[in-house]
């Protein structure tokens, strides 16, 4: 008797085709995963782009257009006085850096550069003081309440900022919120009245 089924090298070849199609849809979705993996790590794990130091400047660039406008306009002189001093730390920063690749190192010449960045530093953050003055004195005592409970949420890092049931909580459990009232807002609503 004969068998009239499939020959033995039909399966081994189809086993072969479908090895290579299991093996390129592995590497595809191995790069899938790496691509979505790699997107997670640079905008949820990684460090945030965030706020380094939350001043009532940075909180007052996330007020409405017209109050931004208002309080841009009222700083004008205060933010200008600013921009010399922010080319003189940009100077004294490339100073250290050069200094610092410099072969061979010069020991003196980096202490140097980094008193005369430490200098400008201090020069910088005076005038920037001068700023959050005017600015402070420009917000509603709506805006300035806002700013002293979006100040620790904006400083703190997004996956250390906990949210139960509507409400902001610390790390440590204490509850910032008022109970029975939404969360706070980081931006207040527009402002009723001016001072």
């Amino acid at each position: 008797m004969t068998q009239t089924g499939p020959s033995d090298a039909t399966p081994r070849r189809w086993s072969r085709w479908r090895g290579v199609v299991l093996v390129v849809s592995l590497a595809l979705n191995l790069l899938v995963v790496g691509v979505v993996a790699t997107a997670a790590m640079r905008h949820h794990f990684a460090p945030p782009h965030g706020i380094p130091q939350a001043t009532v400047v940075t909180y007052a660039r996330a007020l409405p257009e017209p109050r931004r406008h208002e309080i841009w306009e009222a700083t004008r002189a205060e933010r200008h006085a600013l921009r010399p001093y922010r080319a003189e730390l940009k100077r004294a920063r490339a100073e250290v850096r050069a200094t610092l690749v410099a072969a061979p190192f010069d020991a003196a010449r980096f202490k140097a550069a980094h008193e005369r960045l430490l200098e400008a530093e201090i020069s910088a953050r005076k005038v920037a003081h001068r700023l959050f003055e005017a600015t402070a004195l420009q917000m509603t005592p709506d805006e300035r309440q806002a700013f002293a409970r979006w100040q620790p949420q904006a400083e703190r890092p997004f996956w250390r900022r906990k949210r139960s049931k509507g409400h902001e909580y610390d790390d440590d459990g204490d509850h910032s919120g008022v109970p029975g009232k939404p969360a706070v807002t980081l931006v207040p609503e527009a402002p009723a009245d001016k001072k």
